[in-house]
């Protein structure tokens, strides 16, 4: 059942509980949003001052009700790798919930462990069709991951994701790396073990490690090794793409950086898998840039502001532009310091509002427009940090490089 926190329904008053819909029991709006067919009729269940009452709705009725948000499931792990373990206090509030819920998952794309799931959340997971989800898997490795999640339940992540696959769920896969402790043969072994599951396993996306200035306990991914990784692991690319027609195993972008290798070319990443996980923004990013053929000057003098990791790539922005011909000196690049979680951290999604301001009180020059990447905020414009910037020069840049620069022309 779930409580009913507005509504504009007469027949369904507020705080009632939805028991039911056409006799199938509501826990909370994904069952709610998938029994409810509009294009049927629909026997609805409520309870009210301890009456239950049925209220009919007639194919296309819309139900103007709305319901109480659900209570998500918290991590139950305790991983030396945590990001969340390294955020400093003072950050947006949200930011420290350690969300390991498969609704999550489903609707958004988060990550999640299998740690926490069991055979009534599969069945469910099957009934309400909720495919494809996000792994976290980092080893398949029983002992190894057990040690790495500090969860007995961890050790059983191959069982449980042919027991998904088994019920038609699509997984995609996360392997965090980290040096030391699960490369080498062991990825290896990760990959060819998921591999084995395709097309249940649908993408397998290899990361680095992030670390923060407060994480101590984990060691980053060196140049040298990110090459190593890469070079050993092309191979398992190749053949998945001769075998199965795509490659399946991604490399985020970073580990490109890292390895100062080429961003590979768009069919590298089939149709883009894992793009929200970091995996092939800098290669659309790119192909933006070589598709670009303006032909109008771009006046006023502007300042692009970026983390380290983007920064080649939007002085690549400038070159083409200034080949084109529509700026000369009036555009700045500048990579902004992550003073706040640490000079490990060179992704521009995690700078937060007091770094944009430090850096900008050491940059000289009169700037028409400062122009910030996109991910730095959230979806409600709010950076990391929860502070504010008050310039009215700031402009958050559209996710679209054509809209960007139509705006600046």
């Amino acid at each position: 059942m779930i409580k009913v926190s507005s509504s504009k329904e007469p027949s369904i008053p507020v705080n009632a509980l939805l028991i039911a819909i056409n006799d199938q029991r509501i826990d909370d709006i994904l069952e709610y949003r998938f029994y409810n067919d509009q294009s049927k009729t629909r026997r609805v269940l409520i309870e009210h001052e301890g009456k239950k009452i049925e209220v009919i709705f007639k194919p296309d009725k819309a139900i103007f009700i709305q319901l109480e948000d659900p209570v998500y499931k918290e991590c139950e792990n305790n991983c030396d790798f945590c990001f969340i373990n390294g955020l400093p206090p003072g950050l947006r509030k949200e930011l420290y919930f350690r969300d390991d819920d498969y609704r999550l998952s489903f609707m958004f794309g988060h990550f999640l462990s299998l740690t926490n799931i069991d055979e009534k959340d599969i069945q469910r997971i099957a009934r309400l069709r909720l495919s494809p989800l996000y792994v976290s898997v980092h080893t398949t490795d029983p002992e190894l991951r057990k040690k790495l999640f500090k969860h007995e339940k961890a050790r059983f992540i191959m069982e449980q994701l042919r027991t998904l696959i088994d019920h038609d769920i699509k997984i995609h896969c996360q392997v965090v790396v980290i040096p030391g402790v699960n490369d080498g043969a062991n990825l290896i072994k990760t990959i060819t073990d998921l591999g084995a599951l395709y097309p249940g396993i649908a993408s397998i996306g290899i990361v680095p490690v992030g670390k923060t200035r407060h994480t101590n306990k984990i060691p980053s991914v060196s140049q040298n090794q990110a090459k190593k990784i890469i070079h050993a692991t092309k191979e398992l690319h190749n053949t998945y793409r001769k075998k199965y027609k795509q490659g399946l195993v991604y490399f985020a972008d970073e580990f490109f950086i890292k390895a100062n290798m080429p961003i590979p070319e768009t069919e590298y990443y089939d149709d883009f898998p894992q793009y929200e996980n970091g995996i092939g923004i800098t290669r659309t990013f790119l192909s933006e840039i070589d598709k670009l053929n303006l032909k109008r000057k771009i006046h006023g003098r502007y300042l692009f502001l970026t983390g380290f990791l983007a920064l080649p790539f939007v002085n690549e922005l400038k070159a083409k532009l200034q080949t084109l011909g529509c700026i000369d000196e009036n555009l700045i690049v500048a990579a902004v310091p992550n003073s706040f979680l640490g000079p490990s951290v060179t992704v521009s999604g995690l700078l937060g509002a007091r770094d944009f301001t430090e850096a900008l009180s050491k940059i000289n020059g009169k700037y028409d427009r400062i122009i910030l990447p996109p991910n730095c905020v959230n979806d409600s414009k709010q950076f990391i940090d929860n502070q504010t910037l008050n310039d009215p020069r700031i402009i958050i840049a559209p996710k679209s490089l054509k809209e960007l620069l139509t705006w600046l022309q």
